[in-house]
Order: C-alpha cells, then sequence, then structure tokens
C-alpha cells in the first residue's frame, strides 16, 4: 500500500483511481472495486464497519487491512475512508492524499447524483436477487448511515469538514505531508508528490455529474440482465418476477433507502 487517498465520494475519487493506476501505483481500490471485482469482500468490510460504528467484534489492525488491501497500490473512496485514520496508522509509509472540493458544491453533487441515482427502483430491486449486490448494499447503507448519520442533507457538509480535519490532524501527528487535491489540478502536483514524471495526456475525467446517472441506470440494467439470464437457465423466472413486481411496488410507495 503506497497512497491512501482518504477524500469523500465525488471529489474526484474515481479521476485519481485511473491516475494513480497510470503511474504504477495500482491497482487502486475503490468502492466500484469491491461491487464489480471482490464484491466478497464486503463481507469483511461489514465486519469492519460494525466493529467501528456499533462495538461488535475486534478493530482492524494491519493483519486485517493486509488482507483486504495487501494487493492494491493505493486506495480511494468508500468504504476505506470511513478508516481513515486506522488506515494512516496501518500504513505508515503511505502518501496520503486528500481529494477535495468546495463543501457546498460537494454537498450539491452528491444529492443530485449518488442520491438521485440511488432512487432508481433496480437498485432496490438487485440487493434482492443479485448475490454480489446483497453483499454490497449493507456496506453501502453502513457507511453512509456511519458518516452522516442516516441524514445527508442535514449533516453531509459538517461530515466532510470533520473529516478532513481528521485526516489533516491524523497525518500531522505523524509529521506527514498531505496532497490536497483539486480535480482541476491536473498531473503537476500529484506527479510532483509522489516524485515521478508527468506522463503525456490529459488528466483522467471520470463521472462527471453529467454521466453520472444514465451510468449508474445502466450498471443496474445490465446487472439485472444478467441475473435474469441466470435465474431463467435454473428455471426461476417466475420466482424473479415476483420478487421484482414487489420491490418495484414497495420502491414507488417509500422510495430508496440510502
Amino acid at each position: 500500500m503506497k497512497v491512501l487517498v482518504l477524500g469523500y465520494p465525488r471529489t474526484g475519487t474515481s479521476s485519481i483511481q485511473k491516475a494513480l493506476e497510470q503511474l504504477g501505483y495500482g491497482p487502486c481500490y475503490h468502492m466500484r472495486t469491491a461491487m464489480n471485482e471482490y464484491p466478497r469482500d464486503c463481507e469483511m468490510w461489514l465486519e469492519a464497519l460494525k466493529s467501528k460504528y456499533d462495538g461488535e467484534g475486534k478493530m482492524f489492525g494491519k493483519e486485517e487491512w493486509d488482507q483486504l488491501l495487501g494487493n492494491f497500490g493505493s486506495v480511494c473512496d468508500m468504504p476505506a475512508i470511513a478508516f481513515a485514520s486506522d488506515l494512516i496508522h496501518a500504513y505508515p509509509d503511505a502518501k496520503i492524499i486528500l481529494t477535495n472540493r468546495d463543501v457546498d458544491a460537494w454537498h450539491t453533487s452528491v444529492s443530485r447524483t449518488v442520491l438521485q441515482a440511488r432512487k432508481y427502483w433496480l437498485h432496490n430491486l438487485l440487493q434482492y436477487v443479485d448475490w454480489a449486490t446483497g453483499l454490497v448494499h449493507p456496506v453501502r447503507v453502513k457507511v453512509w448511515k456511519g458518516l452522516f448519520d442516516d441524514d445527508f442533507e442535514k449533516n453531509g457538509k459538517e461530515s466532510m469538514i470533520k473529516h478532513y480535519e481528521m485526516v489533516r490532524a491524523c497525518a500531522k501527528a505523524q509529521a506527514r505531508e498531505v496532497l490536497e487535491a483539486q480535480l482541476d489540478d491536473g498531473w503537476e502536483p500529484l506527479c510532483r508528490f509522489l516524485e515521478v514524471e508527468v506522463p503525456r495526456g490529459a488528466y483522467p475525467r471520470e463521472n462527471e455529474g453529467g454521466g453520472f446517472i444514465p451510468k449508474m441506470h445502466e450498471r443496474a440494467r445490465l446487472r439485472l440482465r444478467a441475473v435474469g439470464r441466470k435465474w431463467l437457465r435454473t428455471g426461476s423466472l417466475i420466482g424473479i418476477s415476483g420478487v421484482v413486481a414487489v420491490v418495484a411496488w414497495r420502491s414507488i410507495r417509500r422510495g430508496f433507502e440510502v
């Protein structure tokens, strides 16, 4: 583990994931890594979250973090940011980066993208019919409740400010430098901080506002098609149809719970 990116989602985490991998600090563990590649990791993430927020079981140490992240050169986004101080102490030689943006702009961005995308009824459905989403969903819910006390609109800004202050304080206590990275900074500050050459080409721009929700919806539709094909092969189409009807009805009435 060489780089810890401990900024909140919607601060350029997907872009810096691509950038770090391009610079040789990959693979970089992102929430999508658990969702798309290693959903079984979520069993261990949930164990860590229950220990942190509910006092269940033992706190994770270097051994447990290595089990989760030992094959990765860097990490960013949820769920790792919920354990920022733990990771800072577990990896004393890792570089620390805070992806950052204006707190008001960030709050608006999350409200218009992440919160809206999660109201899509297929996201609610998939946790019941897709084993991988069934593992990922409790982790997303637990992180969200832990960071924002289950009320993003009210607590989001304060949570972000306190989190960033905490990361800076933890780093300062260990006399470690922190790079405060804005998406528009491009390659130069990042490469200077990591002491590597600036690559050719533009800095990655991933998950920008306008394309975020359509991309999330398309991923959900593709996932449901894959589940449907699997259920069809096993003769369970009637079962999934019933689940679809029930979840759709509940979603229309209550909306999606983040």
